[in-house]
This record gives C-alpha cells, structure tokens and sequence, in this order.
C-alpha cells in the first residue's frame, strides 16, 4: 500500500480532515491513516481541540469503502479498540514511542486486523524482545523501518532489508526526512508498503510539517511512485523475439 498519513494534521477540524480525506483518495493513494492519542496526550492544553469525532471515522470508512480504498488508526488508546472493531476499520498501526507498550499491541494484534509497528527509536535488541512478545499472533503484523530524524543522513534504507532478513516479517517504509525523494529511492529496497505524512494549506504549522507532503503535490508523488514501483519488476529474464 501506498499510505497518506494525516496524523493529526487537520488540528481537530472535521471539514479540514474531510479535505484531506478526499483529496488523498483522489491522488490515488492506497489507504489513508488518522491518530488517535492516548488521552493524556488531549489533556494538554495545546491538544484539547485536536480529537476528531467518533461520527468522523464512521463516515470516512463508509467513503474509503465506496472508494476501494482502506483507513487505518495510528492507535495509542486502547479503549478505543472495541468502537475501532464495531466501525469496522481497515488496519491499525503502533507508534515508536508504544513499541514496549504490551497491553496495548496485545489487544489490537487480538483483532486480527492488519498491524503496522514503527520502530523509528528501536534498536535490533529492542525489536527482537517484541517479536518473542507477539508471536503467538505475529501472522498480520509488518514491521515499518523509520527514523524520527529529519536529516537525510539518518534515513538508512539499507534497514528495510536487514529488519526483513533478520526477523523474517514485511517491512514497510515511514518517511520522516524532510526530503521527500527519499521515498522514491525507497522503492529500491522493495519495502511491503510506503508510508508518508500529508499536510494541507489551512495552517502554516502542523503537527508533522517538515516532512510532510502538500496535498497539492500528493497527485505528483503518488503517480510517480507507482510508476517507478513497476520498474523493479520481480528480477526475472524473459527471452523475447524481435519480429524482423
């Protein structure tokens, strides 16, 4: 999947977050992912206005479905599973900062549902002791190769291919860099699936801005992505004649 991540982008705006709903399904994106924080994280002051409504994710997932297209939950509350499952939403994804966060990857593994878990402040020890802690239910899991450094020096493509030859799983990749070529050169490292930040224009700050891609460029990107993605092929050699 190619993944247009608002995050927490739209400041708390249903009609902000619709717009990048719509706009993100258009360009042609695979799926589209919100956040939902823990609840401390709403309590601070600066946070109280950025939760959308229940009644919000309902009618996206009723669109993206009309669509074809899928809507995941960057989930950090765990008692917002069960209205999640009720809704029927597509796939969850677990921050890096939640990677040790037991009780909550246990109960979104227990859905079944595709899960995505970022190991942008992970090292291999750290990601070794999760794989033994899910492997009862490790069968949906994907692991995401990012780094929450934004110089691209820090980036370290070659990951996607260690993390997938060492714990033997999908490795997907998030991009943090402030420069979006990276997510190009990914493609190289045959990543299982492609994950970037959007922002709109509404606002001159969000959230996740640097890296983030205007939405009046996602078309751009998207195209070209799947474009160069059918580049790599799978490796084979086909032995074809030329009509003289």
């Amino acid at each position: 999947m190619i993944v247009a991540e608002v995050g927490n982008n739209h400041h708390g705006s249903e009609e902000y977050a619709n717009e990048y709903l719509k706009k993100s399904i258009i360009s042609g994106v695979d799926g589209i992912l919100y956040h939902i924080r823990e609840k401390e994280f709403y309590e601070k002051i600066e946070n109280r206005k950025k939760s959308l409504a229940d009644s919000f994710y309902k009618n996206a997932l009723t669109f993206t479905k009309k669509k074809k297209k899928k809507i995941g939950i960057t989930l950090a509350d765990v008692e917002k599973i069960d209205f999640l499952e009720e809704i029927g939403i597509d796939f969850y994804k677990i921050l890096s900062q939640d990677i040790n966060n037991k009780i909550l990857i246990k109960n979104i593994l227990k859905t079944n549902k595709p899960t995505f878990i970022s190991t942008g402040l992970s090292d291999f020890t750290e990601i070794s002791k999760l794989i033994q802690f899910i492997k009862p239910n490790i069968q949906n899991v994907t692991l995401i190769h990012t780094t929450l450094r934004q110089d691209i020096k820090y980036v370290n493509l070659n990951a996607i291919t260690e993390l997938s030859k060492k714990f033997h799983l999908p490795v997907a990749f998030g991009n943090h860099c402030k420069n979006p070529m990276v997510l190009f050169t990914s493609i190289a490292y045959n990543p299982s699936d492609i994950f970037f930040y959007v922002k709109g224009s509404r606002y001159k700050h969000h959230q996740d801005d640097k890296h983030a891609i205007k939405l009046k460029y996602l078309n751009w990107y998207v195209k070209n992505l799947k474009e160069i993605k059918l580049n790599l092929r799978k490796g084979t050699k086909m032995k074809l004649t030329i009509p003289l």
